[in-house]
């Protein structure tokens, strides 16, 4: 798919011919970035298939615990810390 806008020979390149020249310009590579990243996103959705525990043998939902809140807070500070520290 990068090939596609970012190679002078890609099919959506603005270089390109083969859409009445027109192509398609992506501003700082953002639609390639999420066109791929959506793709795959759809593509992990319908390989992946529920957990085994998640349904009973009628198929209804079953109640799943709660979630450990301090992992989920520490799990946070991991990932925005370094992003709040290069914005002082």
């Amino acid at each position: 798919m990068v090939h596609w806008v970012w190679s002078t020979n890609g099919w959506l390149s603005p270089s390109s011919n083969q859409l009445l020249g027109s192509g398609a310009i992506d501003f700082a590579g953002s639609g390639v970035v999420h066109l791929v990243g959506g793709v795959a996103g759809l593509r992990g959705s319908f390989i992946q298939v529920p957990r085994v525990s998640r349904f009973d043998a009628f198929g209804k939902p079953v109640p799943m615990r709660g979630h450990n809140a301090t992992l989920v807070v520490l799990g946070t500070n991991e990932v925005t810390g370094p992003v709040l520290a290069r914005l002082r």
